[in-house]
């Protein structure tokens, strides 16, 4: 089936990202509304969106990476590794993210 993805609002975008956060996380918090952290980043296709810090992940769980939820402006969802040590390549990721989403056009 081919069919064209309709824009999605950023509060959907938020919404997406905190279901499947809440599923990886659900064994440590208990509220889906706690899973992310207020700050986001936006791209021309996505929003990257970050795990609450106050939340404690065991490390066998992670594989010892942090992850960032990613939601295209379509509604696609990712989970990708964070990089918010490091500005430059978060951006960049963010930017490939986008890039991606915009030549499937999800």
């Amino acid at each position: 089936m081919n069919r064209k993805l309709v824009p999605i609002s950023f509060s959907e975008a938020k919404s997406i990202a905190e279901q499947h956060a809440f599923v990886d996380l659900r064994d440590v918090v208990k509220d889906a509304s706690q899973v992310l952290k207020k700050e986001y980043l936006e791209a021309e296709c996505c929003w990257m969106f970050f795990r609450n810090d106050q939340i404690v992940v065991p490390l066998e769980t992670t594989l010892g990476m942090k992850w960032a939820y990613v939601v295209s402006k379509k509604g696609t969802y990712s989970m990708v590794q964070d990089f918010s040590g490091d500005e430059k390549k978060l951006l960049d990721y963010l930017n490939t993210m986008s890039d991606y989403f915009k030549k499937r056009d999800e």
